[in-house]
């Protein structure tokens, strides 16, 4: 399937005035969401203020291919205070939507931002070295629920769970045991 990048972001990409390509992250904590950027210091782009993380943070290869797969990513945060790591695992929500965008800084300002990547939080880990305490998250795709089986069943209970007052599938059971002849 083809991307295609913002007009703004194509424009600025091809004239001689190119900004600098910027990564920005929208994670969703227990607490609320974060909003970080690739760079030092804060900038504010679409209503919220993204603070800057520079080298401390990374995020790992994001593919796509041809393939009908789900492919996973990390993001990375190091130079953790080893005081509060258990209050940042704390804080981390399984399932929490995450979103990853290609931004481009021209003047200071985010001129305009594309989305690389959307998942949710899979599950973290946390290599800890004498030198850096480093917790990884691993992103997943959303695509990797066609994957899970559902577990809702075509049955009048399983509907009325959710819709109390659905008549619907009343008469799904009784259709297990009635024997139709075609064509009669």
């Amino acid at each position: 399937m083809s991307r295609a990048l913002p007009a703004p972001m194509v424009q600025n990409l091809t004239s001689n005035a190119v900004g600098d390509l910027i990564v920005m992250l929208d994670l969703t904590l227990k607490s609320g969401t974060e909003y970080v950027w690739s760079g030092i210091g804060s900038i504010s782009w679409n209503g919220h203020t993204y603070r800057g993380v520079g080298s401390l943070g990374s995020v790992g290869d994001i593919k796509e291919g041809i393939d009908v797969k789900a492919d996973g990513t990390t993001v990375s945060l190091s130079g953790i205070d080893p005081t509060i790591l258990q209050e940042c695992l704390d804080d981390i929500q399984l399932g929490a939507p995450v979103t990853i965008w290609l931004g481009l800084l021209t003047n200071g300002q985010v001129s305009t931002a594309y989305p690389m990547y959307k998942g949710t939080v899979d599950r973290p880990n946390v290599p800890i070295t004498p030198d850096t305490l480093t917790i990884t998250l691993a992103l997943e795709n959303r695509m990797l629920n066609m994957q899970r089986p559902t577990m809702r069943r075509y049955t009048s209970a399983d509907q009325n769970y959710y819709f109390p007052t659905d008549c619907g599938f009343v008469h799904v059971e009784s259709l297990a045991d009635c024997a139709l002849i075609w064509g009669a």
